[in-house]
């Protein structure tokens, strides 16, 4: 019998309630009601409700969440009824009941209810200044659920209850408006809150030298060595694509554990570009560039952060003359990182590109044009950007060119806030080769003590002219060409290959060409370090991940050449 009583429950519920009642004249009144019970989800809506039959009807609901409106029908044998039920904003079902009243007196009910889930947060779009700030979103939860915020690091939740989940929101130093999704989850729902942060529109403030005490000889006599992030920030397709890991703050105290107190951040920003015109640069890469760069000056380590190859569409583009719009996205990226980074002090340097392709005077004068709206850029800013340390870059960063072709220097508003920069993978036979070439042979060793290793099947594999004396040779042009002059010089980078194929004699030909290669590397670095600091510039190693440092695995792999290098960085800058 209970099946049967389900199964009139279900029907009833599904095609109506049909039934003949006679009213208080005497008439007898047939109707159909459908559906007899009605159920809405807990966002609400609109449903309908038909009575088939030929007499008056009038509905009516007394809660207010429910409203009754009745709707024309194409049929005189039916009356339709639209039922719209307002958001539930409770964690508990509600229920509503229809009356009716068909004919004169004949009364029927339906009843309405309405679902909620275990989760409901007031989606009001969230506006916020672009100081830092604290806000809050109303929840309802009757129990877990979790938060995130796609990308946006510059949103933090400080609390989470029941009834609400508090954030904190770091102050957008960038000219441009931020924009962010906070999405809220639970079992049963999920909702998303978007949240808008004003740019600051202030570009330009008054200059400020707290913390920026130290002129550019000054500063650069502070770092002692110095590194690349390489391979990095600058990777093409993002942070890892090129094989290193997602920095973290405990690589840079593995840096700075190592004997580094200097971090060269190569940086891409054409392809962290959003869409459209005006260059802007999205907020989550400067965002990310920031947290970087923080983890490096909060360690009281100094940071040079640049505009790196980025696709070559400034250094490669220098061949087919001055271009406006290369410039103007030149002076759109720093206006951008200039106010970003503004407030702060000293331990940040800026340099405006890398390795600009520069072979003659007329491309020369087109370099120029770029560093100097580089530098016009960032001082325009203010704020402590308006004595802050810039480096510009030689001719192809070569020191030959460098020397020939650099006959004048951008300019500055302020004296003594500029230094020069040039890097040294010199020869490049040995340095970077790991095959011969068609203009030259690919070289095992380096330096005076090496040279007795090329013999037997390495016969001819060292380069008697270009060892110990002319790195020395190298280093006193740039003291002659700067530091003489008041500007000092980074070697932005250096280094050479960590690996040859050792497979041109026999097996133990082979094992002692391996042997003088190591011996060489050691030697080659720690000659670089010790010639350039003697000489008035800052050496960078050039590193990538797993070269003669697994920053992963936080261990040295080349512990010869990195103990040259450390050794080689106790050289002291001239005095003058």
């Amino acid at each position: 019998m209970k099946y049967l009583n389900f199964l009139v429950l279900a029907i009833s519920t599904l095609f109506g309630l049909l039934a003949c009642n006679e009213d208080a004249s005497g008439t007898m009144v047939e109707y159909k009601i459908a559906p007899s019970v009605i159920e809405f989800p807990r966002e609400g809506g609109t449903q309908y409700l038909n009575v088939q039959t030929t007499a008056d009807v009038e509905a009516v609901c007394a809660d207010q969440w429910c409203k009754v409106t009745e709707e024309i029908s194409q049929s005189k044998r039916m009356v339709k009824f639209a039922l719209t039920a307002q958001a539930n904003p409770d964690l508990t079902e509600r229920t509503a009941v229809i009356d009716l009243t068909i004919g004169k007196d004949i009364k029927e009910t339906v009843m309405v209810t309405q679902n909620t889930c275990d989760l409901i947060v007031d989606t009001t779009p969230v506006s916020l200044p672009h100081e830092s700030s604290d806000f809050s979103v109303k929840v309802q939860a009757s129990g877990e659920y979790e938060i995130t915020f796609g990308d946006a690091t510059w949103i933090s939740l400080t609390e989470k209850t029941e009834s609400s989940a508090l954030f904190h929101a770091k102050e957008n130093s960038g000219l441009y408006v931020k924009e962010a999704v906070i999405t809220f989850r639970s079992a049963d729902a999920e909702y998303e809150v978007p949240v808008v942060q004003a740019g600051n529109s202030d570009s330009q403030i008054a200059p400020d030298k707290t913390g920026m005490e130290s002129d550019a000889m000054t500063l650069m006599k502070k770092m002692t060595l110095g590194i690349n992030l390489g391979n990095t920030l600058e990777a093409i397709g993002g942070e890892t694509a090129w094989g290193a890991p997602k920095t973290t703050e405990e690589i840079i105290k593995y840096f700075k554990h190592l004997g580094f107190n200097a971090i060269r951040v190569p940086c891409s920003w054409d392809q962290n570009l959003e869409e459209g015109d005006g260059f802007v640069v999205k907020s989550s890469w400067m965002d990310r560039v920031k947290e970087v760069v923080d983890y490096i000056v909060d360690n009281d380590m100094y940071a040079i952060l640049n505009i790196h190859w980025d696709g070559g569409w400034l250094e490669n583009d220098i061949p087919n003359g001055y271009d406006k719009e290369v410039d103007a996205q030149q002076h759109a990226i720093w206006t951008q990182i200039a106010v970003a980074f503004r407030n702060y002090d000293e331990h940040l340097v800026f340099a405006g590109t890398n390795e600009p392709n520069v072979e003659n005077a007329a491309q020369m004068e087109t370099l120029l044009k770029y560093e100097q709206t580089f530098i016009d850029a960032v001082r325009a800013t203010g704020g402590r950007n308006a004595y802050r340390v810039l480096v510009f870059q030689g001719p192809s960063t070569d020191i030959n060119k460098s020397v020939e072709l650099m006959k004048k220097l951008p300019t500055d508003t302020v004296e003594g806030r500029l230094a020069a920069e040039v890097h040294f993978y010199d020869p490049v036979q040995f340095c970077l080769l790991g095959e011969d070439a068609s203009w030259g042979k690919m070289m095992y060793f380096w330096g005076d003590d090496q040279g007795h290793y090329a013999t037997g099947a390495y016969q001819g594999k060292w380069l008697s002219n270009f060892n110990e004396a002319h790195i020395a040779k190298q280093m006193a042009k740039m003291k002659k060409k700067f530091w003489d002059n008041g500007i000092p010089v980074i070697i932005g980078e250096f280094g050479a290959s960590t690996w040859k194929t050792f497979n041109l004699g026999t097996d133990e030909e082979n094992r002692k060409a391996e042997e003088g290669f190591r011996k060489s590397h050691a030697a080659y670095t720690g000659c670089v370090v010790k010639e350039a600091k003697a000489n008035g510039c800052v050496p960078f190693y050039w590193h990538c991940e797993g070269d003669i440092i697994d920053r992963s695995e936080k261990r040295v792999l080349l512990q010869a050449t990195y103990d040259a290098m450390i050794e080689a960085g106790k050289t002291q800058y001239p005095q003058n």
